[in-house]
């Protein structure tokens, strides 16, 4: 049987939210001071504008949700700790359940593709992400166009 890492294709990422205010320069400042880049880019205009920011640096990920307010958001998100790409988010979430972990959120789109999140026990959320070939478009984008050069 594999194990739920084999299904992992990532470095985790930790999670972060950031008030709109401080995007910018927190973004900025991780470019700056861990040698980053930013991997992914997008925002879903539906929920205020949320934008979700994926850098990453040899030093560690970061994966900083922007955005002034969490509320309507299902109580999950703000648990959310840590996230990790996945070549197929079904078969990682019907694993994780096959663990012993409980499913919060099963494949669900997003721009960048879908996310799912599972708990594990003492309640440690851990989000999953796949990007789709529509997805593809966020990946790798300008920081100068994005307003973080």
């Amino acid at each position: 049987m594999l194990e739920l890492v084999s299904f992992l294709v990532s470095k985790p990422y930790t999670r972060v939210f950031v008030k709109v205010a401080d995007g910018p320069e927190f973004v900025r400042s991780y470019l700056r001071n861990f040698d980053a880049r930013i991997e992914y880019a997008f925002s879903i205009p539906r929920l205020g504008n949320l934008q979700v920011i994926g850098v990453e640096s040899e030093l560690g990920n970061v994966s900083a949700v922007i955005t002034d307010s969490l509320e309507g958001f299902p109580e999950y998100l703000a648990r959310t700790k840590v996230l990790y790409r996945t070549n197929d988010i079904a078969a990682t979430l019907q694993k994780s359940g096959d663990a012993g972990m409980k499913v919060l959120q099963g494949k669900t789109p997003v721009p960048i593709g879908y996310q799912g999140r599972f708990e594990m026990p003492g309640g440690y959320v851990v989000e999953l992400f796949e990007i789709s070939a529509e997805g593809r478009q966020y990946l790798n984008p300008d920081p100068a166009e994005l307003g973080f050069a």
